[in-house]
């Protein structure tokens, strides 16, 4: 009751019981030889911080982006989607992302440092519920992570676990708290929406797009309301 008080928005998908996550099967997977690569880049590589709503531990680095700047970490439609040199040095990364069907848009690291926040906010781009296939999914692959890294979308806890891919719909507000004392690193690609990743997922979840896009209006004007009037709680 208390979390609903401080995080209003939380309630449209807690009175549906709303699923706002679910894990991509069929996509082959290496766990051990990703995180081989991920310990090369980070002993090489200073992750740039990110923009936006964090403690100032929220860091990334581009393995697709647009112009091929590792460091580039915007959308800018007027350039073009490129591999950037931190690919080349992960071979079990791209062997992986070839797995995934369609157009890959950014794909990054990103870190969230120890003791650090991801306060709450939403992307209203990433999402498969409106079938936009001008829009993206956003995938997850947790690379390192562990039980005390706190990970909420809306009222949903998400116990994602290292080498499996996942599916959140992150225009719902979400936010990350790692309360650990080791750095937590996602492989996170955004994926142009197609039938066949329209396909991985599973039909129960698909079957209540619905439902989540109507929570979801009420869910963002209740966040943008507390926003406007500062009474966010992170």
């Amino acid at each position: 009751m208390i979390n609903i008080i401080l995080n209003p928005w939380i309630l449209p998908t807690k009175i549906f019981s709303l699923k706002l996550n679910c894990p991509i099967e069929k996509i082959k997977i290496d766990l051990k030889s990703l995180k081989n690569e991920c310990e090369k880049v980070l002993l090489n590589q200073n992750l740039k911080k990110h923009p936006g709503d964090h403690s100032g531990g929220w860091g990334s680095i581009g393995l697709i982006t647009y112009g091929g700047d590792p460091f580039n970490d915007l959308v800018n439609n007027e350039l073009k989607l490129m591999p950037t040199k931190i690919l080349d040095m992960c071979p079990s990364i791209k062997n992986m992302l070839d797995e995934i069907p369609g157009k890959k848009h950014r794909v990054r690291l990103m870190e969230v440092k120890p003791g650090t926040k991801v306060h709450w906010h939403y992307d209203n781009n990433e999402t498969i519920d409106e079938l936009d296939f001008s829009k993206n999914v956003r995938l997850h692959m947790p690379i390192f992570t562990n039980k005390k890294v706190n990970m909420k979308i809306c009222h949903e806890n998400l116990n994602w676990e290292e080498g499996k891919l996942y599916y959140g719909d992150f225009s719902f507000p979400h936010c990350i708290n790692n309360a650990s004392d080791l750095n937590r690193i996602h492989l996170v690609i955004d994926v142009g929406i197609n039938d066949n990743i329209i396909n991985l997922l599973p039909k129960n979840f698909l079957e209540k797009r619905k439902f989540r896009l109507f929570a979801k209006k009420f869910s963002q004007k209740i966040f943008n309301i507390f926003k406007k009037i500062n009474l966010i709680k992170n």
